[in-house]
């Protein structure tokens, strides 16, 4: 069985891979600016030229000489994410296929519909779109420049390569700091609620272990907010929560979770249970613990990570203010992508 990093959590990754493969995106990002520059300049030519009817023949010759397989339907190798993609493409008329090199799920596929053929990876974008921010657009450290640089409201932190630049940035912050590295997702070696340098140093370190340019950043609290934005507007809002329980002035904070966990909901794929064994430190910092009986209607935090493999959960909004939908609109013709989603916090 593969041994599970309490700091990736159940989403555990190689280190070592991790580490030295966004280093390489990084090196490779810098490489290819001016060709992303020229190719800009004749993407609309070389859409016309529909390249990816030559998706299906490459595919196939590879296969060929044993260098990977083609898969035409979902399997146990698929995100969530992409499982949806083939059952919304199955529901629309649309034949797609996925190419895995050396077997490997790496989402690169190819559509057909009708006479039309489109190669993507990941998600399909319209066909002649070019943007430059998807270089940096994951990079944490690089958007914060971005952001500030365009007025839009970004926490105050960077990204820092040494322990001393760490020490400064939190030093300047003067608060509670989130340390996380500068790539990567589902909350993997993220720290939070860090106020002492012996913890800024133990939490750098483990970031480290993924990454070689962790971001310092300042704590902020409050919901975090998932927004996707489709050709610039606003597609759909998502509340991200924290693994959390609601008092009802009975039952202890244990009893709460013990209960919460049998929603059947949370027995996946997409919602896990919320598990106690980190829950003593973070309930301590609410000045509470696992038998404590909290008011009824207070909200009680078991983990601070808000990801789904420890437990959090989600919640769709419709409405949102006409201020934060200005905002939300700049962001978009910041990183000018048809396809983006931006963290808010409220």
């Amino acid at each position: 069985m593969k041994q599970v990093c309490p700091d990736c959590g159940p989403a555990t990754v190689p280190h070592a891979f991790e580490r030295w493969s966004t280093a390489i995106d990084a090196a490779v990002t810098g490489i290819h600016q001016p060709f992303e520059w020229v190719y800009g300049l004749f993407a609309p030519a070389i859409a016309a030229l529909r390249p990816g009817y030559l998706a299906g023949p490459i595919a196939a010759l590879c296969a060929t000489l044993h260098l990977g397989v083609i898969v035409t339907a979902p399997d146990d190798k698929v995100n969530l994410r992409t499982q949806v993609l083939w059952e919304e493409a199955a529901r629309r008329g649309i034949v797609m296929k996925e190419f895995r090199p050396f077997d490997l799920a790496r989402e690169l596929f190819w559509a057909s519909y009708r006479s039309d053929v489109r190669a993507f990876d990941g998600l399909p974008r319209p066909r002649g779109a070019s943007s430059a921010a998807l270089n940096w657009m994951d990079d944490k450290g690089i958007i914060i420049k971005k952001f500030r640089a365009a007025g839009i409201p970004v926490p105050r932190g960077r990204s820092c390569r040494t322990l001393a630049q760490a020490e400064q940035t939190f030093r300047g912050i003067g608060g509670p700091v989130i340390v996380k590295p500068n790539l990567g997702s589902r909350s993997r070696h993220t720290y939070v609620g860090i106020a002492d340098p012996e913890a800024l140093r133990h939490a750098f370190g483990k970031a480290k272990e993924i990454s070689f340019s962790p971001v310092v950043e300042e704590e902020l609290s409050g919901f975090v907010f998932r927004i996707t934005l489709i050709g610039g507007k606003v597609a759909g809002v998502m509340r991200r929560e924290p693994p959390h329980v609601t008092g009802d002035g009975r039952h202890t904070v244990r009893q709460l979770v013990e209960e919460e966990n049998k929603n059947p909901l949370r027995r996946g794929p997409i919602f896990h249970g919320i598990s106690m064994d980190e829950a003593p430190a973070t309930l301590a910092a609410q000045g509470l613990t696992p038998d404590s009986v909290p008011a009824a209607g207070r909200m009680v935090v078991i983990h601070p990570k808000v990801s789904r493999s420890f437990g959090a959960s989600t919640t769709e909004i419709t409405d949102i203010h006409p201020d934060n939908g200005q905002l939300f609109a700049k962001i978009a013709e910041t990183l000018n992508d048809p396809i983006v989603g931006v963290d808010f916090m409220i």
